[in-house]
């Protein structure tokens, strides 16, 4: 079995469901290690015991969400011939998905601790169009959108202004 698929109701379930929820609502900065324990339920120690520090810790829950939403997002883009409608869905889909699972600040903040971009790797997959830089770009253009929602905007607000940048692409 692979090391960070957790045994339901284990301990390291417990900390994984909670530090998503504190990582997606607060971001990295603000989420304190002997808070998150605390609202656990376990110590500091078992937290470090399952994952090291606070970094490795956001590493997997990072990791995590964003397959989460990606594998969301190129099921929606698969639905559609037309690349650009395929964007479009995939985003849309993608920030519905990031909204109702309260993980808008994690996944709009820099992500430092994997080595790629999936949404932007995914971006490009479904352009298939050799333009450099247009999935960062494209990345970026999603990923600001939810962080509007994560600076207080409604979510409908931030969907309505990327749908609106989105069409005209």
């Amino acid at each position: 079995m692979k090391s960070n698929i957790p045994i339901p109701s284990s301990a390291r379930e417990k900390i994984l469901q909670e530090a998503i929820l504190a990582f997606g609502t607060q971001g990295y900065e603000k989420v304190n290690v002997q808070q998150l324990a605390q609202n656990i339920g376990v110590t500091t120690g078992a937290l470090y015991h399952h994952f090291g520090n606070k970094l490795e810790l956001y590493k997997v829950v990072r990791e995590e969400i964003e397959r989460r939403i990606t594998s969301r997002m190129e099921a929606a883009s698969e639905v559609h011939e037309d690349p650009l409608e395929s964007l479009k869905s995939s985003m849309i889909i993608g920030f519905n998905a990031a909204v109702k699972l309260n993980v808008c600040t994690l996944l709009c903040e820099p992500d430092f601790s994997l080595n790629e971009d999936l949404v932007a790797k995914l971006f490009q997959e479904i352009l298939n169009e050799n333009i450099p830089g247009i999935e960062v770009l494209l990345s970026s253009l999603w990923r600001a959108a939810l962080k509007n929602v994560s600076n207080g905007m409604s979510p409908t607000e931030a969907k309505n202004a990327l749908i609106w940048l989105i069409e005209k692409l």
